[in-house]
């Protein structure tokens, strides 16, 4: 569950409209990184997606018409590690990801608390800072754990990878000497 950002009272307090701007404009670069990092990492996800459905479907074609049990061997080993690694990117990776736009919602700049605020003393412009600043927060908070759980997804497929390639090495290796 992810917990919503507020900056405490005596923060909004003590800030003023310069240092708010400075915050607001470092967390606004901050943002956009991670957006476009969840946008790099979808396109690299669907890049890998593809390769892995390639070979999955060429090894495939192969087994159809192997003949050879000393290739065959290593043949469903590959086939197997590709599966499993597309089975993890066709469940857990190839999604739209619900990532959160930049930005305020205007419906979050026009609250009841704002327009008295605007109203009264003028404290609109320093409550409209802080409040960009937590939805940015909350922003971040929100892309960083969908790519924090992309990555680990990815993280995984790479092990069953390497772990396919391996077994598959040492197969044949086993088939080569039993051949000789």
């Amino acid at each position: 569950m992810e917990q919503i950002f507020k900056i405490s009272d005596e923060q909004w307090e003590r800030l003023n409209d310069t240092t708010l701007r400075i915050v607001l404009e470092r967390s606004d670069k901050l943002v956009a990184s991670s957006l476009e990092q969840l946008r790099k990492s979808t396109d690299r996800a669907y890049t890998l997606f593809g390769f892995l459905l390639t070979v999955f479907s060429g090894i495939t074609a192969y087994l159809i018409k192997c003949m050879d049990v000393g290739t065959l061997l290593p043949c469903v080993a590959l086939w197997l590690g590709c599966g499993v690694a597309l089975v993890l990117m066709f469940s857990k990776v190839i999604w739209v990801h619900p990532f959160v736009n930049q930005g305020n919602q205007p419906r979050y700049l026009i609250t009841k608390e704002l327009t008295d605020a605007y109203k009264s003393d003028g404290a609109y412009q320093h409550m409209l800072l802080v409040a960009a600043i937590e939805e940015n927060q909350n922003c971040y908070d929100h892309n960083s754990n969908i790519l924090k759980e992309r990555a680990k997804v990815i993280e995984d497929v790479m092990t069953v990878i390497k772990t396919t390639v391996v077994i598959v090495a040492f197969i044949t290796v086993f088939v080569k000497l039993l051949n000789i």
